[in-house]
């Protein structure tokens, strides 16, 4: 670039030139500027051609990536166009092609279902915002986190839930002041349930907690979240369940659920504790596709429900977690 005023001499002869400041810019047509992607631009509509070229508007205003960015010059809306195959294309995809999802979304049932999520997080504390921006998990009466790795230290306003009550906690003591222990449950209930009675329990390798939870519109229900560790023995477990689990859990209560992280892998044909389950706390298990990224079936969910209770469950991804997000919702009227 040249000063903006400039003499110089050219056969005898004294010239001098000025140069406008001006700094270079790129125009394209807009077929040319398919693919790009701007933080700015000048879009101008204006054209000689009589006819009217089908979606070539939406060419021109899709490059910019926020409405701030685009100036539009030139807009004729008599000269948008849509080709008649998009149209017949489109409806065929809204009558006779709908995509039909793999899995049933929680949040759409009805809002008369008791619905109760329970995700093994890997992590509340380094996943809470992914756990609480979760549309599935939001639209729950009742969630259960496991290995949420809380500590003492830890505010319940920083993890707190909209239109949930404050978590109730069972913080895995912190043996290792530099690092944060690797379990943990945390349960949430919506604000319009009521807590009537909680009991826990936890040792190293196996906690679970206990909730009474009643909704005034739904009745009342017993929901357990559990969480084994994977060096917990089987043997161990159901010892604990009978001394620890089965004296508070009311086994003529019509709705229980006991759900959680049991790192017993049904896929495995690993049957023994149905049975026990079904022996000792008459509940049966109703999860059959796989809940972890590994294909293994570890995470589990008990009920006593009468037959004639209808209930909807599934498996749901999570980014977050190597486990997936599970799920059971009981209709209440």
């Amino acid at each position: 670039m040249f000063d903006i005023k400039r003499s110089f001499t050219y056969k005898y002869k004294t010239f001098e030139r000025i140069q406008f400041p001006l700094r270079p810019a790129a125009g394209k047509t807009i077929h040319k500027c398919q693919g790009d992607t701007l933080q700015e631009v000048v879009v101008s509509l204006k054209s000689k051609r009589k006819g009217k070229i089908p979606h070539i508007h939406y060419v021109a205003l899709s490059r910019v990536t926020s409405l701030t960015g685009l100036q539009i010059l030139d807009l004729n809306q008599e000269a948008i166009a849509v080709a008649d195959c998009v149209r017949q294309e489109l409806h065929r995809l809204r009558t006779d092609a709908t995509l039909q999802l793999c899995f049933k979304p929680l949040y759409n049932l009805s809002s008369n279902y008791f619905k109760v999520v329970f995700n093994n997080s890997r992590s509340l504390h380094a996943h809470f915002n992914d756990l609480k921006s979760d549309p599935n998990i939001l639209d729950a009466d009742v969630i259960g986190i496991a290995e949420s790795r809380l500590i003492s230290t830890d505010e319940n306003d920083d993890f707190h839930v909209p239109g949930f009550e404050p978590p109730v906690r069972l913080d895995q003591k912190q043996t290792n002041f530099n690092t944060r222990p690797p379990h943990g449950l945390v349960l949430y209930y919506r604000n319009d349930c009521i807590l009537h009675n909680t009991v826990t329990f936890s040792t190293p390798s196996l906690e679970f907690v206990i909730a009474d939870i009643i909704s005034p519109s739904k009745g009342l229900f017993q929901v357990v979240f559990v969480y084994k560790a994977p060096n917990c023995k089987l043997q161990q477990l159901k010892d604990t369940f009978l001394a620890n689990l089965l004296p508070d859990v009311y086994l003529r209560h019509p709705k229980i659920i006991i759900m959680g992280d049991f790192n017993i892998d049904l896929n495995t044909g690993n049957t023994s504790f149905l049975k026990f389950m079904r022996d000792s706390f008459c509940c049966s298990q109703i999860v059959s596709k796989p809940t972890t990224s590994y294909g293994t079936l570890l995470d589990l969910i008990f009920h006593n429900f009468d037959s004639r209770v209808n209930f909807e469950t599934d498996v749901l991804d999570s980014y977050w977690s190597d486990h997936k997000v599970i799920y059971v919702a009981i209709e209440t009227q």
